[in-house]
């Protein structure tokens, strides 16, 4: 293999589903196809419809595994017999057993292939890794010594591995994901202050245990308790069943809020939901636990001034006072923030610092580009 060939790249990825197509697992073989003319692919079960297919990620090609064993290891495994003598570079994912028989076996079919692992991780793995036993400690290093290239989304996090395994830093790199500014661009939403609304902004899975919807819809609640505020909180996302016992009970304490607090459900049409975080000036999100945290980035892309508990990519959008960042549970902190953010006249400021922020660090093409770099250099 030399540099100048067109590069066979698989993105093994079996249970994506067209969600998936925007995130890393569709993204990254789209971007590397569309800017350096890889012979890019997603190689996944044929879950649903893939919608994004026509418009979002228009050209990406997928190879949609036989579904054999119901199983997405040996599936999984199955594929890479059949199909590893024909990829040079095969993108996997995770710190896990399926993905490292995943490893061995390409190896195995392919010696002279390339395998990039993209770690999808939280502090959760640091500390898993930490309590590894010897044994399992030895399949790690079994594992990452047949990894050609390991990418890390947040930087504290790849600063740690790097502590933890110094003897891979030199495979490690900092790869986040990101959110494809050509395609706002081609769908015209652009950022504009000026069509902001009071708006603070919520997407997530309403009513899961970890998003702590409750905390901010308490908050909201206390703020308008003293002042009679002319923001309005909007939430975007599907609705736990249980959830709407607590909702009705929320609106039967505060039936002013029923003109201020708007549930708009799920929105799966991307150009819509864009629509909503470019009308919202404030975005907020109470989780307790993230990875990465799309929504952060995508919010940031335009000009969101973010409001978050410490989690996922947060402390690389807020660096310059341009958002604040809430202690998790803490009601009276989240809504003393939102408070202060409503009534900062540096608010235009604040947005325009994280718009560049976003612009800067969290565009695929910007991503796609230095992941390329990597590559080149494993080739």
């Amino acid at each position: 293999m030399f540099w100048g060939e067109i590069m066979r790249y698989c993105v093994l990825y079996p249970n994506s589903r067209n969600v998936n197509l925007v995130k890393e697992m569709g993204m990254m073989p789209y971007k590397l196809h569309k800017l350096f003319g890889y012979d890019a692919w997603l190689a996944c079960y044929k879950l649903g419809e893939y919608d994004y297919l026509k418009d979002e990620v228009k050209g990406l090609n997928i190879d949609f595994i036989d579904n054999k064993f119901n199983n997405y290891t040996l599936d999984g495994i199955k594929y890479i017999k059949q199909n590893g003598h024909k990829i040079d570079i095969l993108q996997i994912f995770h710190i896990t057993l399926y993905s490292f028989f995943y490893a061995l076996v390409y190896k195995k079919t392919n010696p002279n292939g390339k395998i990039y692992l993209k770690l999808d991780c939280s502090h959760k793995l640091i500390d898993k890794i930490k309590s590894l036993d010897f044994i399992r400690k030895k399949f790690l290093e079994i594992y990452l010594d047949k990894v050609d290239l390991i990418s890390v989304e947040q930087k504290r996090l790849y600063n740690q591995l790097i502590e933890l395994l110094p003897e891979y830093k030199n495979k490690m790199i900092n790869i986040p994901n990101g959110v494809d500014f050509e395609y706002l661009e081609r769908e015209n939403i652009h950022y504009e202050y000026s069509k902001k609304e009071n708006i603070i902004l919520n997407v997530a899975r309403l009513g899961a245990e970890e998003k702590n919807t409750r905390m901010l819809l308490e908050a909201f609640a206390k703020i308008n308790e003293v002042e009679n505020s002319a923001w309005k909180l909007v939430l975007v996302g599907s609705i736990e069943k249980e959830f709407n016992v607590y909702i009705d009970k929320y609106f039967k304490d505060n039936p002013h809020l029923k003109n201020k607090v708007i549930f708009k459900g799920e929105i799966s049409d991307r150009k819509k939901l864009f629509e909503e975080y470019k009308k919202a000036k404030i975005f907020c999100l109470t989780s307790d636990f993230e990875s990465f945290a799309f929504a952060l980035i995508e919010a940031a892309s335009l000009g969101d001034v973010i409001v978050s508990t410490d989690v996922g990519i947060v402390r690389e959008i807020i660096i310059d006072d341009n958002g604040e960042i809430v202690e998790k549970n803490n009601i009276k902190d989240l809504a003393n923030k939102l408070k202060k953010l409503m009534h900062d006249r540096e608010l235009e400021s604040k947005s325009r610092i994280t718009y560049d922020i976003c612009r800067e660090s969290f565009s695929w093409d910007n991503i796609i580009t230095e992941l390329d770099k990597n590559l080149r250099k494993c080739l």
